[in-house]
């Protein structure tokens, strides 16, 4: 019989009690660090137990108290905070990490920054404690791979010194688990050989390799890495199963194969009998088989057992981390009774649709520089404008009036009047401030997806499927399960009593089809880019909608487009014809319309060239993290659109001065022409509170009026 392992758990807490006791700690709710970790630690324990009731085997040290990276740059002594004010700084301060997306997921990471060093200075701090006896640690290769300021001469330099300190770290243990999801990227032959370095140089029986998200394209010489177990995803690498069993049964005798065929990035549930079958032939190629989750679970919600509001037929369908478990113990047991295959509810007016669209749908009637010339004239803006991202801060009283709502302690009438009462006094404070183009603030949506997702047929939410995103945000995606159709409009109410109080423009607020495919759970039963076009003709509904009710700007906001680009190269085309298409159908309204977009944390200079074929008319990008690397890519296109670059990092609590806010502008209008740039903030602003807020937004109207003035 098969044994069973799992890693990756999620560490929100079934209550997101993760979330709860660290921002408790922020707010010095909690008395001090050791309070804090002892909270912490009841949170680990009671994963562990979760692991123990289900599987056979699990790694421990998978606790973190903000972000892996960040913990594995400390343990290799890059960063040596005294206390958790310290630690917390390098998270969420005034020089915190970059922050950027982990692969092809809506899950972030701090981004170590090994500048100035050159490759001797790793060391095992021994100070940073790992838990338990097969502890849970980011590969090498990875760590190196994803930190940032490694000169490309130096790769290698820096590969086998930080090898070494590894080796260091791993000697204390009975096993160790290594997290290699840098294994499945596009490596040349040299990164090849420096990964088989590296692990000669560890070389150690108990070392256990998982790879993920994607296929492996150097099988035989990842099977002759001196290690223990290589641990394989058969879900999302679509050709991984193929290539190892077409590859004899030599190369595996001597290791342990973790097959991973239970998917740890999708919520339904595993054709237990396909991985059955599939196991019986690699338990001849292999010295064991042990069947594991696909990649970490800490994608998924914690368990289905609340989610009472979803309907037994979509139980029988789902599965979340918990139940993923106990699927592992199916495959174990050769169960496949549980196990019916989904065909998604279908809504033939929906499908109509969507194979009557001909080219002309996904092209607009004008380029951006003629229809630049007709919005000039209608919305009269002065140069560098000003605005923000879309949301504002969710004050306490704007989460009770939801909730009472919610639960029946409030009217819909005391409710509705209770967000006109949120909008009002926004819009007041924006034109207070002196902000160009105003927004009105979504105190009416819990989340820019979820709100999309309760409003369109064919999606259903969740009531405590809660996720982490980064640190102790969380976010609780919904489950494209059918058709998707908009019944009616989802937005157009609250923007338009906004518009209603200000002569200045009001932003629409949307949220593209690709990002709600990103951040959602996707059903498997039809192609991505039919339901990328379903979700974008409800949102070229609703654009025109905002139309008909006198609203001139709408932001399509697309924070995942850089996200869903698959991992392997020779994809690419593939998702960027979709993608864009989608984007492009959304959006193919009135070109009097002012299109913009949001885009945040991710390397978007890889793509710029598709960003540019995105046909909004501005579009706003982070750039405070970053230290502004993204201006350079615009140095190399010819970008006809308007840019704002956000100004300053609203993931954490300080307020940027009007001479930060000068020094980023000043040098992106080095780049790009004044005629072209507007002025915001690098995201939305919901989990700020107002105080931060309008002190920063005060600073960028200055910051903005002292250029100006220097341009005049």
């Amino acid at each position: 019989m098969v044994k069973t392992y799992a890693y990756g758990f999620p560490r929100i807490g079934k209550n997101r009690e993760y979330k709860k006791v660290i921002e408790s700690f922020w707010k010095n709710e909690i008395r001090d660090d050791g309070e804090l970790i002892n909270d912490i630690k009841n949170i680990e324990n009671d994963i562990l137990k979760t692991y123990k009731n289900n599987v056979d085997s699990y790694p421990t040290n998978e606790m973190t108290l903000y972000d892996k990276m960040l913990d594995m740059a400390i343990l290799l002594g890059r960063y040596n905070p005294d206390d958790l004010d310290e630690y917390y700084e390098l998270c969420r301060g005034k020089n915190c990490l970059e922050m950027t997306k982990w692969f092809n997921t809506n899950y972030h990471y701090l981004v170590p920054d090994l500048t100035g060093w050159n490759g001797t200075e790793f060391y095992h701090n021994e100070n940073f404690i790992i838990t338990g006896d097969n502890p849970h640690l980011i590969g090498p290769f990875t760590f190196l791979k994803l930190s940032k300021g490694i000169p490309d001469d130096k790769f290698r330099d820096f590969a086998l010194n930080l090898a070494k300190t590894y080796k260091d770290i791993i000697k204390n243990y009975t096993q160790v688990h290594l997290d290699e999801p840098c294994f499945v990227l596009d490596l040349d032959s040299e990164e090849i050989e420096i990964i088989k370095d590296m692990y000669n140089i560890m070389s150690d029986t108990k070392i256990n390799v998982f790879t993920y998200y994607e296929d492996v394209d150097w099988l035989r010489e990842l099977f002759s890495l001196p290690v223990n177990g290589i641990g394989l995803d058969f879900v999302n690498g679509r050709n991984n199963l193929r290539n190892v069993l077409s590859m004899g049964s030599t190369l595996l005798k001597d290791k342990v194969l973790y097959v991973g065929f239970v998917d740890g990035t999708n919520v339904w549930k595993t054709d237990i009998k396909h991985a059955t079958i599939n196991i019986d032939y690699l338990d001849k190629m292999a010295k064991e088989v042990v069947v594991t989750n696909a990649g970490p679970l800490y994608h998924l919600p914690v368990t289905l057992e609340k989610e009472l509001g979803l309907g037994e037929e979509m139980h029988e369908h789902l599965s979340f981390a918990t139940e993923k478990l106990r699927e592992l113990v199916d495959i174990q047991n050769r169960d496949s009774s549980k196990y019916k295959k989904y065909k998604g509810h279908e809504d033939r007016w929906v499908c109509d649709r969507v194979d009557n669209l001909t080219d002309e749908d996904f092209v607009k009637s004008l380029d951006v520089v003629e229809r630049r010339k007709i919005q000039d004239k209608i919305l009269n803006l002065p140069e560098l404008p000003t605005t923000t991202i879309g949301s504002f801060p969710q004050t306490p009283e704007v989460r009770k009036n939801r909730l009472d709502y919610k639960k029946g302690r409030i009217t819909e009438e005391e409710y509705n009047s209770n967000v006109e009462r949120f909008t009002k006094e926004a819009i007041e404070i924006q034109e207070e401030i002196g902000m160009d183009v105003l927004v009105h603030g979504e105190f009416e949506r819990t989340d820019m997806v979820e709100h999309f997702c309760q409003r369109m047929d064919g999606i259903a939410s969740t009531d405590n499927g809660w996720i982490i995103s980064y640190g102790t945000r969380v976010y609780r995606p919904s489950i494209i399960y059918g058709d998707v159709d908009r019944p009616e409009p989802m937005t157009i109410k609250e923007v338009e009593y906004a518009q209603s109080l200000t002569d200045k423009p009001v932003k629409g607020m949307l949220t593209s089809a690709g990002t709600i495919i990103a951040w959602d759970f996707i059903r498997k039963d039809v192609s991505i880019w039919e339901v990328a076009y379903q979700i974008s003709l409800c949102l070229q509904d609703e654009i025109r909608d905002y139309e008909k009710a006198g609203i001139k700007i709408v932001q399509v906001d697309e924070p995942a487009f850089r996200e869903l680009v698959p991992i392997k190269k020779k994809y690419h085309d593939e998702y960027f014809d979709w993608a864009i298409k989608s984007f492009n159908l959304a959006t193919n309204t009135n070109p009097e319309t002012q299109i913009h977009s949001h885009m945040c944390y991710s390397e978007f200079n890889e793509i710029v060239e598709q960003i540019n074929q995105l046909d909004f008319d501005v579009v706003s990008i982070e750039c405070s993290r970053s230290g502004g690397e993204i201006i350079e890519a615009f140095e190399k296109i010819d970008f006809k659109r308007q840019i704002g670059l956000g100004v300053w990092d609203i993931h954490s609590p300080t307020i940027p001065t009007k001479n930060d806010i000068s020094r980023i502008l000043n040098r992106a209008l080095r780049v790009i022409p004044q005629s072209q740039f507007w002025i915001n903030p690098d995201c939305g602003l919901k989990t700020r509170d107002w105080k931060e807020t309008k002190e920063s937004m005060k600073n960028m109207v200055n910051a903005q009026k002292e250029i100006i003035k220097v341009i005049v």
